[in-house]
């Protein structure tokens, strides 16, 4: 599991852990100032066992965070039911600004609660996001306003994984907060990928146009006839921000 926080000053960065609130063990990590002259954490917290609840804080000097949770995936063979979430598009409306808080707070985080009763991490596994997070990539502001802090309940126990949208403006500021899995074509990392869940497999493309090109396609080909041959799959799913069909 990776960790990332955001603070104005100090580079220490420490993420305490542990199968109990009481946590116990502990973990540093790196550091890298983003577009806004802060300084960016993270930490990989390797070694976890499968399908098990871990508590967690970011330390950083005198600060540290709340203390929340997460639970690690299933192991690969297990072939378990769990649940994703896909939503999009979700930078902000002018005319209508608080649609994505509403989203998460009011109606998505409030259904998993009546309907299960127990922890959020127990039941949803990842958060699917194809693109279009913020209106401008490039502005800082944001990213923490518009994005991180209205989901903030859902991203610090549930992992997302988006593809990026044509007002991610290609930006460093996207491949600087999400830490994604790299193997996708060399030269083009964190730009298209995919991501494994029990028996599920993700795949992540840019869809925008400098990188409608041969080398992606062929990375899909690739990946899709490894996947037919890869009996731990079952299930394959692609996410992109421009449908092959849509309004336009």
């Amino acid at each position: 599991m990776v960790v990332m926080w955001e603070t104005n000053t100090n580079t220490e960065t420490i993420v305490e852990y542990g199968l109990t609130p009481g946590l116990g063990n502990a973990s540093t990590g790196t550091t890298l100032v983003t577009l806004n002259s802060t300084i960016l954490h993270t930490t990989s917290l390797a070694g976890l066992s499968p399908a098990t609840r871990y508590y967690y804080k970011a330390v950083t000097g005198t600060w540290q965070s709340g203390i929340y949770d997460f639970v690690t995936p299933l192991n690969r063979d297990s072939e378990a039911s769990f649940n994703m979430v896909l939503m999009s598009d979700m930078q902000k409306d002018g005319s209508n600004p608080n649609i994505f808080s509403n989203l998460i707070n009011t109606s998505l985080l409030p259904y998993i609660d009546s309907t299960y009763g127990t922890s959020l991490s127990d039941h949803l596994q990842m958060a699917v996001l194809p693109g279009d997070v913020v209106d401008n990539g490039n502005a800082y502001g944001q990213w923490k306003n518009d994005f991180f802090d209205p989901g903030q309940t859902l991203w610090r126990s549930v992992p997302c994984y988006p593809a990026i949208g044509n007002h991610e403006a290609n930006s460093q500021n996207y491949f600087n907060y999400y830490t994604l899995p790299e193997n996708g074509t060399p030269g083009y990392l964190e730009h298209w990928y995919y991501h494994d869940y029990s028996n599920v497999r993700v795949l992540s493309i840019n869809s925008n146009s400098p990188y409608r090109i041969q080398a992606q396609l062929n990375w899909v080909d690739s990946i899709l006839n490894l996947s037919c041959a890869y009996t731990l799959i079952d299930f394959v799913f692609a996410e992109m921000h421009h449908p092959f069909k849509s309004e336009l």
